[in-house]
C-alpha cells in the first residue's frame, strides 16, 4: 500500500500545454450536423458541450443530456469594467467564477484559497488546468492528442492518473542532472477487453481504462515531464495528473474493499412510482495492510501533517493492468487511519483505512 501526497503544479511550474489557455469553442449552431466529441459554447448558459454521438443536428446542449454533456464553463477574462449579471461566468487566475450579483462591475473575484465572495463564486480550473486541480472533480477535455509538459520543481518517483480517456499514453522525463531522457518514453496501451468465452471474443466491446500509476520514476530535482494521451476517435480528457514521491504504508492484505456511495435521489409517490436524478457515484474503500513497526512514527507523522483532509493518490496493488488495481486504488482523502499491534507479530502492526474520493 502506498500514498502519494501531491506536488502542486503551478502555473510557473506548466512549461507547455497543447490545451489552449482560454477553452473557447465556437457557439452552438442548431443547423449544423455535430460529429461525437465536438465542443459547442453557449453563450446564454455559460456552459461548454460535447457532443456524444455522431450526426447530432437540432438538439439543445442544455436540455438533450443524450446529445450533449457539460464539459466546462466559457472562459472569457475578467474584465472591471464589464457590468455582470447573475450567472455570468469570467476567468482570472486559472480559475472560472460566477458572478452572484446583478449589475457586477468593478467588484474583485476571490482568490484562493477564498472561493466566493459577495459578487463571485469559484465554480472550478480553467479547462487547461482542470488535470492539476485535485480538489473538485473536473476534466482536461482536448482534442487527440493532448500532450502536456511540467517541471515539479523538486524530486518526484511516482506519477499517477485518474479519469482518463484515450488509447495510449506517453510518458517520458527529462534532467540536464541526469544528462538527458531520464524516464521512458513508457507508452501505455489504455484500452483492453475481457474476453471469458466465444461470445464475448465476438461481440464483447473494448473498453479504456480510466488510471495508471508508475512508481519508478528517477528522483532528479530538475525533472521535466511530459504526458501525452491520444485517442482514435473523439476528444482525450485527463481527469487528475498527480506527482510526488510515495510513502510505503505496508503490503496489502486480502481484505480490501470498494463501495459506492450514491448520490442520485428517487422518489416514489403515493402509487410506488419511482422518480429517479441521477448524481455522482463515489468510490469508498476499506484496506488491511500489514506495516513494519519502525515505519509507524513516519507514517503517523504523515497522517496528521501532510493527509489530514487533503486528496492523496492511494494504490494497494503496482500492477496498474491487474483486473484488481482499479478497486485498490483512490485519490481521496481518508476518513479512518488506524494502527493496531498484533501480540503474535514481532516486528508488525496492522494499519486499517477508511478512504473516499474526492
Amino acid at each position: 500500500m502506498r500514498v502519494t501526497p501531491a506536488v502542486p503544479i503551478t502555473p510557473a511550474k506548466l512549461t507547455s500545454s497543447t490545451a489552449d489557455a482560454v477553452f473557447a469553442p465556437s457557439a452552438y449552431n442548431a443547423g449544423t450536423t455535430y460529429a461525437i466529441g465536438a465542443l459547442v459554447s453557449v453563450a446564454a448558459d455559460f456552459r461548454i458541450y460535447e457532443s456524444l454521438a455522431s450526426s447530432n443536428t437540432g438538439n439543445t446542449p442544455s436540455t438533450s443530456p443524450l446529445w450533449w454533456k457539460a464539459c466546462g464553463y466559457v472562459e472569457t477574462a475578467y474584465n472591471a469594467g464589464t457590468a455582470y449579471a447573475i450567472g455570468d461566468t469570467a476567468s482570472a487566475n486559472y480559475r472560472v467564477y460566477k458572478s452572484l450579483t446583478a449589475g457586477n462591475t468593478g467588484n474583485a473575484v476571490p482568490i484562493l484559497p477564498e472561493t466566493e465572495n459577495a459578487n463571485w463564486i469559484d465554480v472550478g480550473p480553467m479547462n487547461r488546468w482542470a488535470m492539476f486541480d485535485l480538489d473538485s472533480n473536473t476534466q482536461t477535455v482536448w482534442a487527440s492528442p493532448l500532450t502536456v509538459v511540467f517541471a515539479p520543481g523538486e524530486r518526484i518517483n511516482t506519477i499517477g492518473f485518474n479519469g482518463l480517456r484515450g488509447a495510449t499514453l506517453t510518458i517520458s522525463a527529462t534532467s540536464v542532472t541526469g544528462g538527458g531522457t531520464v524516464y521512458g518514453p513508457v507508452v501505455v496501451d489504455l484500452s483492453y477487453r475481457d474476453v471469458l468465452d466465444g461470445y464475448e471474443y465476438c461481440f464483447s466491446p473494448f473498453l479504456t481504462r480510466p488510471y495508471h500509476v508508475v512508481h519508478d520514476v528517477p528522483p532528479y530535482s530538475d525533472i521535466i515531464i511530459t504526458v501525452m494521451i491520444s485517442a482514435t476517435t473523439g476528444n482525450v480528457k485527463i481527469g487528475s495528473c498527480v506527482v510526488g514521491t510515495y510513502i510505503d504504508l505496508g503490503q496489502t492484505s486480502a481484505d480490501t474493499t470498494n463501495r459506492g456511495i450514491s448520490f442520485s435521489k428517487v422518489t416514489r409517490d403515493l402509487y410506488g412510482k419511482a422518480t429517479m436524478v441521477k448524481r455522482r457515484s463515489i468510490p469508498a474503500t476499506k484496506h488491511r495492510s500489514l506495516l513494519d513497526r519502525i515505519k509507524v512514527d513516519r507514517t503517523m507523522y504523515a497522517r496528521d501533517t501532510l493527509l489530514d483532509a487533503t486528496p492523496a493518490l492511494y494504490t494497494g496493488m503496482d500492477d496498474a493492468e491487474n483486473n484488481l488495481f482499479g478497486m485498490h486504488q483512490i485519490l481521496g482523502f481518508f476518513t479512518r487511519w488506524e494502527y493496531s499491534v498484533d501480540a503474535g507479530l514481532a516486528d508488525k502492526v496492522w494499519l486499517d483505512l477508511e478512504l473516499e474520493a474526492i
